[in-house]
This record gives C-alpha cells, structure tokens and sequence, in this order.
C-alpha cells in the first residue's frame, strides 16, 4: 500500500513538472491562465474518466467470453503470490470472470496498481498486434502522453496515433523502433532527427530498449522542442498537432531476448506465454481547446461534456465561432497581442443575427457599429419593414420620413401611392417614383412613348427586315405617333395613319386636326353668285363641334342675307 502510494505521488510530481514545461512553451503564462490577450483554461489529465478500450485482453477470448490464459513473467521473482513456479518460471492464470485475476483495459486509467494486460504470444503471433484507443469525448489540446508499464518490457515497435474526427481516421503522432534501421524500413523516418517543423512526427529508439524488464516509462511531448513551443498561439500548425479527440497505442511487436528470436522458440509455448503487453498507468495531460477565448472550461448539462465558458463575443463548445449578431469581423483565434473579439454587426435593432462576407468588405458596403465602413457583416432577416446590409433602408412600398432615426421599429411606413402605376417612393420626402412608362408629380399620364393611359402601352417600332435598295437595313426614322402598325415598309417609307400626312407621318393631312390625333373637320362647299364675280367659289371648313347651321349663318352674316348660297354635304378640297 505504502508503495502505491509513493508511487502515485511520484507520477502526481511528475505530472506537474510537465505541465509547467508546456505552460511555459505556451509563452510567460501567468497562474490566472492568461498569455496577453490570450485566454487559456487551465490542465489536467485526460485520461481521468475517458473511455479505453482494447482489441484484446488476457483472460478473455475474442468474443469477450471468460477462459484461463496461463502467462510467465520474462525475467525476475514474483511480485505477489503466484499459483505456480513452472520450470523457474514465475507464473499465474489471467480471468476476467475471475476479479482477482482480471487485468481489464480500465485498469490503465484508475490511478491504481492493477494494470491491464494483452493475451500472451502463447495463443498466437498475431497478439503481436494489439490497440489500445482512448475516447476523450472532444477535441482537447494534448501536451504530452505518459505510459508506465507494468509486468513487461516497453513494446518494441509501435506508433502513438491520434484522430481528430472522433475515432473516424487515424494518423501518427511518433514512431517508436527497436533499432534505426526499423524507423526507416518500417515507418520511412529518419530515426532520432532532429524537429523542424511543428508537426514533425519522429522515429525514436530511446523507449524500445528491453530494460527494464517491468515498470518501464515512455514520456511523449508533444510540444516541448518544436519551433512553435515559444510561442503556441502565433503557430496555428502546432495547434493543430496537437488537438485529438481519440488516440490511440498500435503495438506491433512485443519486446524479446535475443534468444527467443529463432523459429524454434517462437514456437514453444514455454517461451512465447512470457511475452505481452501491460499498461498500469496511462497519463494525458492537456486542456480544452477554447482558440484562446475562455478561461475556465467547466462541465455542461445534460451532456456532460466539458465546454469553454467562451469570452470575447465568441460562441461554440471550443469559442470557435462568432455568437449571433456579432460577425463583423471574421472569427479569429486569440493571440498574445490581440484578443481578437468578435464585433457587433450595425442591423440598427432590426436584425438579430448577420454573417460576414468578404465580398462586402472588399466593397466597403457594410456600416460597422461606430459609423464606419469597416468589416464585411451582413444583417440577416431584417425586421419592421426594413432591407440592406444593415437594415438600412425600407423596403419597397416603404419610406421613412426626415427626421426619423434609423433605429426606429416604425420608421418605416407605407408610402401614399398607386402601386400600378409607380415604383414605391423617395425616402425622406415620400414622392411617388413613377415606373418607366408613366410620368407626371402623381404618376397619372403616360410617359413619352407610351399611349393610352392607364394602360400606358408602348408605341412599337419595328424594324425593317428586308434589305433596302439604298444600303444596309436601319431603323425606321417615323414620328410613332402617326404611323401605322408596320410603321415603314421596306424602302423605309413611313406609313402614315388616316388622316396623317408627311415623310415622317408627323403633320395631319388637311381637313384633319390636332396631331397625332387628326381629328376629321366638318366641310362645306358654298357657291356663291351675285357677290359682283368677287368670289366664284367660297370653301368654308368648320370645327366638328360646330354644327352647318351655324356654318350657314357665319357665311350669311358675312356676306348679306340676301345672298343666295348652295350647301353640300361635307367633302374634301379636292372633289
């Protein structure tokens, strides 16, 4: 007992050591968890309470049922009371139906002296390859991993792995090999280089010795050595080297004396039941991953999931997005320098949430909340009859008067005019805007070549579509107004309207009146005689409002009433 309990004590020292090792590579931390602008939730180990599991175990078959291995330790006189001395082997009987001689893969993380342990070589060479993965849950910063072995030497070749997609896919972090020969032939790594870049993986041989034979150690750091160690926040690509959501321990080949190394040994079971794997202890020390935004990461209900109490205007399990209403600016992780917050979009209170776009930035088409043209925030599902990037403007049909503000929810009201015929209104002054084919101040006359209001429908031109003696086909040059449906024919000749006259159909023909309508007049012959030979013939037109009764008295007020006057039915000049 006392044992346990130094040796806990020691890994507690040690624990602590290495956090502060990766503080200090995190750049002069202070003990409230800021780096500058930077804010960091403080460490603690992962594996605490995570979920491991193992591809197989000693004292269960593949299927998880109960049986009996028989296993031997590799050198060395028993550490407790074993049931056998088998030809100076130390030896005992693994069983998970059996608590006493269970060796569960949870052993690994309890913070006890039980351990866990793999099937020996004895059942199969193919227990050479065994997993053990641990579900941390969520994406966490790791800083280091710490293995204590129990019962057996370090494993002799194998790969440390992590996932960031939740256990989806795998990919190295190290390598560990026998000799450097093996980083090169089986992982294709120089062995023991030295780090260059952040997310260097490395091939070591220092931990693939065979002493010691039990209670070994591989410390793996993560971040310690690295180019970005001094300064983790301005290195996105070791950030990224170090978030995992699961990793995993690949053993690929258990460590033997060099002895066992013939084919004959490795068939006998005397020799191969002392060779497995045994974890006692699995340490990962590491933080939530909050982007520099959050403090403390506390545990949120009803997941039970660790998440960053977000800062900064930011939002998310890991601070990794702008809250609603505040995308400004594009999200960006806090550095020492610069907490990088989230800013507020400017929607004027009728909007509660908008998106950024870099498009509108480049444009400078976005108000930021001190008046500016600054950020690219556009204002999403704007309210009280408003639209615009920023709710800046009414909608159509919609004005707001001068002198009211901006932010009021009832700035906006309907304009005063004819939806037909109009486009809505002028902000500020309400002043109907007319659509194209309508004009005057309330929109209620057609506009210059448009007829027949309210309809207020197009004059046509069409062009010619055969080719004119006198060149190249060109549009008609008629007035629309007195022209016929063809308006031209193919020489280009307008064709002029009844009663309208003219190259370009632009005069009423006489007897007609009023252009482009050329109303038709009311026309009288006279035959005058006895007016001493003045007038051999006297045409009087008259106004169709005016009726030839009072034609007939004019003429006979104008020349006497003794005249003797002939009146004829209306007629043109030329018959």
């Amino acid at each position: 007992m006392a044992r346990g309990m130094r040796g806990a004590h020691l890994l507690a020292l040690f624990f602590t050591f290495l956090i502060t090792l990766f503080v200090d590579a995190d750049g002069q931390e202070t003990s409230n968890g800021l780096t500058g602008f930077s804010l960091n939730p403080p460490y603690f180990n992962l594996a605490q309470g995570t979920s491991i599991s193992a591809t197989a175990t000693c004292g269960q078959d593949e299927s998880g049922t109960p049986r009996y291995d028989l296993y031997c330790k590799l050198v060395g006189g028993p550490t407790g009371v074993l049931t056998q001395n088998i030809q100076g082997q130390f030896c005992d009987y693994c069983n998970t139906a059996d608590p006493s001689k269970a060796h569960p893969v949870t052993n690994a993380i309890d913070g006890t002296e039980r351990w866990w342990q793999s099937p020996p070589l004895s059942r199969g060479p193919g227990y050479n390859e065994v997993n053990v993965t641990l579900d941390l849950g969520q994406l966490f910063h790791v800083a280091y991993v710490l293995i204590k072995f129990a019962n057996s030497p370090r494993p002799d070749l194998w790969v440390l792995e992590r996932s960031v997609d939740n256990g989806r896919t795998f990919k190295p972090w190290q390598y560990f090999a026998h000799s450097k020969r093996e980083c090169i032939e089986k992982f294709g790594k120089q062995p023991n280089a030295r780090i260059l870049n952040d997310d260097d993986q490395l091939c070591t041989t220092e931990y693939s010795r065979i002493v010691p034979l039990e209670n070994g150690e591989i410390v793996v750091s993560l971040v310690n050595g690295r180019p970005g160690s001094k300064n983790f926040t301005y290195s996105p690509v070791l950030q990224d080297f170090t978030k995992a959501t699961n990793i995993r321990l690949s053993f690929l080949r258990t460590t033997t004396l060099l002895g066992h190394l013939i084919s004959k040994a490795q068939r006998d079971p005397t020799v191969t039941r002392r060779y497995y794997y045994s974890i006692k202890d699995i340490s990962i020390g590491g933080r939530c991953v909050c982007h520099g935004h959050a403090q403390v990461c506390g545990v949120s209900s009803p997941v039970c999931r660790l998440q960053c109490e977000c800062q900064h205007n930011t939002c998310g399990e890991s601070c990794d997005r702008c809250c609603p209403g505040f995308n400004q600016k594009p999200w960006r992780a806090a550095t020492v320098d610069s907490p990088n917050e989230c800013h507020a979009c400017q929607c004027f209170s009728h909007a509660f949430d908008c998106y950024y776009d870099p498009e509108v930035e480049r444009r400078g088409a976005s108000l930021d909340t001190f008046g500016r043209y600054n950020g690219g925030g556009v204002c999403i599902n704007c309210q009280h009859n408003t639209a615009g990037v920023n709710c800046e403007r009414c909608l159509e049909g919609f004005y707001r008067p001068f002198g009211v503000p901006p932010e009021s929810p009832t700035g906006c009201i309907p304009c005063r005019c004819d939806e037909m015929t109009t486009a809505g209104c002028e902000m500020g002054s309400g002043r109907c805007i007319c659509k194209p084919q309508f004009t005057g101040e309330n929109c209620d006359r057609c506009a210059d070549g448009y007829y027949s209001y309210p309809q207020c429908i197009r004059y046509p031109v069409y062009p010619t579509t055969t080719k004119s003696p006198a060149g190249p086909i060109v549009g008609c040059i008629c007035d629309y107004r007195g022209t016929a449906y063809g308006v031209c024919d193919a020489s280009g000749r307008c064709l002029c309207r009844q009663g309208v006259e003219g190259e370009q159909c632009d005069r009423c023909q006489p007897g007609y009146h009023s252009f482009p309508n050329c109303q038709d007049s009311y026309t009288v012959r006279v035959g005058a005689k006895n007016f001493n030979n003045f007038f051999s013939k006297l045409v009087l037109y008259c106004y169709p409002k005016m009726c030839p009764f009072t034609c007939m008295n004019l003429l006979v007020l104008l020349y006497g009433a003794r005249s003797r006057a002939i009146f004829l039915p209306p007629f043109t000049l030329d018959t």
